[in-house]
């Protein structure tokens, strides 16, 4: 940006700081010199000696140009209110100079003076309106201030008013408008960026960040590669990629990414949290707890430490150590939204004849599965349970098992659909119930769900098998539990039997489909006419199991900690949660289309083994 009108000095601005001294010396107490030679320090960095020229030429020559680059010189040096005062004479004595107006903002943020600041960007923007410029920088100063609606329009303005090869303007848009959540614009402005700049590396590793962000996993493992290959990877670049490649299944580049990230930097905890992430997936626990137990030791208080603390209870739970891990799973309630009612203090578990709101947090899956507990809870106070609107009238219904029956006759136990209820004076997670009711290691449990029978009619004596075969594509790792439909090949070209989707939308041609409208009660309907269900961790796994339908669960390599050894009876052989399901578990690392090969044929085996013995 040119703000100011040309001078005598234009003409010299390319020449070095020894050339100008050497004018200078030839024309000593030449204002143009001296702030020439002020200008070429500053530049260097020397801003003592910035100070010291620019101070001798406003002594000869009081013009803005010259008190600016002296409030700046004087700035750097840590001297606010000098600076303050220089640059108000600059503004004072050219209020038409824009660069005066940047130089009096900067020293008015530094000063925490930010009301004057933004005053003088506007300023600043009002003299140059046509130039991009002054848009960016105001944005940028509403960005850091938590103005983040007004910085986004500030910086559309800043692009509309670039030019087409700007990537200045378009990379900080970019940035505003993924903080913002608008994760598909951010992307289109990286793809352009990348056109205009195409042989950065950062700027394929920002593209593929954020093609990342969306899911689009291909793509975002192609530009990041192309960043590795472009320049020097660099820690960010490879820890991104390694994220891709977890969410894509291939573990065993991943576990490549994380290490070369953590030889750039060694000691990242960021980087050792995700390395520690992999590990375990790869059921290297031991590797993984130590990593997780630094980072909680070394980041304490933070988000890290936090999701170290969550990670290290899913390896305790895994291995079977309840009463350790279910005091750390309550780590995950710092990353984590706030429960309804927060005005509510959290129920510690003890007695109490005061209504306790007990409600789930995310997943369904994860409701259904520490639905099991109410019931002791009820034996402790009197529970409001609110149940997610899809799940409702499943609960209801279900409420006349044995299971139920005692705790809800009591009235004690009461289904709630909205939180306004005044009754109830504390809260809790149906997730923390294990940690505050003191459970330890899950006891075998009668069928908890169940829903009235849909009398679908039988076709014959063909066996009915529900299949579900793909969770939610919005979840970032759905790719590593979901298989592809192509790969079920073996199970599906097995003759004589009635399949029944339990995925929502499209299916294959001859599937019966679940109905549209996304009730539960209707699913569990479904369900309760089927012969068997063989499902991916998703919540139908879930529902099957709570329900004591027969089920066969197909599950990725190292898998969730509710299937791992620890959740499994040793004795007998029969799994914790849901003692009917069968696991048919990827036994190796490999990328997805190959590590589903083995387990799917093995349970098309166990199919037609199934299929003979009913036919008996």
């Amino acid at each position: 940006m040119k703000d100011h009108d040309p001078t005598s000095f234009d003409a010299a601005e390319d020449l070095s700081y020894d050339e100008l001294k050497t004018r200078l010396a030839q024309k000593p107490g030449d204002p143009l010199l001296l702030h020439g030679v002020a200008k070429a320090a500053f530049t260097q960095g020397r801003f003592d000696q910035a100070v010291g020229y620019a101070g001798l030429a406003v002594r000869v020559d009081p013009r803005a140009e010259f008190h600016v680059t002296l409030g700046l010189a004087l700035l750097r040096l840590g001297h606010a209110e000098a600076a303050l005062g220089a640059l108000r004479v600059a503004v004072l004595t050219d209020p038409s100079n824009p660069s005066a107006q940047l130089a009096l903002s900067e020293a008015c943020e530094a000063a925490g003076q930010f009301v004057d600041a933004e005053a003088a960007l506007r300023m600043a923007l009002d003299l140059r309106p046509l130039e991009a410029g002054y848009p960016l920088v105001l944005s940028q100063f509403l960005a850091r201030h938590g103005h983040s609606v007004e910085a986004l329009a500030m910086a559309r303005r800043a692009t509309r008013l670039a030019a087409t090869d700007d990537v200045i303007s378009r990379q900080h848009e970019a940035t505003l408008l993924s903080a913002s959540g608008d994760h598909a614009a951010a992307e289109m402005l990286f793809a352009e960026i990348c056109a205009l700049r195409p042989a950065d590396p950062a700027v394929w590793a920002n593209h593929g960040a954020m093609l990342f962000e969306l899911g689009r996993l291909e793509e975002a493992c192609d530009a990041l590669k192309e960043a590795t290959v472009l320049g020097l990877p660099t820690p960010e670049t490879l820890t991104n990629l390694g994220l891709v490649h977890m969410a894509l299944g291939h573990l065993v580049e991943a576990e490549k990414d994380f290490s070369k990230a953590i030889m750039l930097r060694p000691g990242d905890l960021r980087i050792m949290l995700n390395q520690a992430t992999l590990l375990n997936d790869l059921g290297r626990r031991k590797e993984a707890a130590d990593l997780f137990q630094q980072v909680m030791k070394d980041a304490t208080g933070t988000v890290d430490a936090a999701r170290a603390h969550f990670n290290l209870a899913t390896v305790e739970l895994a291995e079977g150590r309840f009463s350790q891990g279910w005091s750390d799973f309550e780590a995950r309630r710092l990353l984590l939204h706030p429960l309804p009612r927060p005005d509510l203090p959290d129920w510690d578990g003890d007695p109490s004849e005061e209504p306790v709101m007990l409600c789930g947090e995310q997943g369904l899956g994860d409701f259904i599965q520490f639905l099991r507990f109410v019931p002791i809870a009820v034996e402790r106070a009197p529970v409001h349970l609110l149940a997610p609107g899809s799940l409702a009238n499943l609960v209801e219904q279900s409420l006349s098992l044995p299971v139920w029956r005692r705790v809800y006759e009591s009235g004690r136990l009461s289904l709630i659909t909205s939180t306004t209820d005044k009754t109830f004076v504390a809260k809790a997670s149906l997730l923390s119930l294990p940690y505050l009711l003191g459970v330890g290691r899950p006891m075998e449990t009668a069928p908890y769900l169940a829903s009235v029978n849909s009398h679908i009619r039988q076709e014959g004596h063909r066996p009915r098998i529900g299949l579900c075969w793909s969770g939610n594509p919005g979840y970032r790792f759905d790719r590593r539990r979901s298989i592809a439909l192509k790969l079920l090949d073996p199970l599906l070209e097995i003759d004589g039997i009635q399949w029944i989707s339990l995925n929502r939308g499209p299916a294959p041609s001859g599937f019966q489909l679940l109905p549209e409208d996304g009730d539960m009660a209707a699913t569990a309907a479904m369900i309760s006419t089927l012969d068997l269900v063989i499902s991916v961790d998703t919540a139908m796994a879930h529902l099957a199991g709570a329900m004591g339908a027969p089920l066969w669960l197909l599950n990725r390599f190292g898998g969730d900690w509710r299937w791992a050894e620890g959740n499994w009876d040793q004795q007998t052989g029969r799994h914790l949660w849901y003692p009917q399901v069968r696991l048919f578990a990827q036994e190796t690392a490999d990328r997805p289309d190959i590590a589903w090969r083995e387990p799917v044929a093995r349970i098309a085996e166990a199919l037609r083994s199934f299929i003979v013995s009913r036919a008996q």
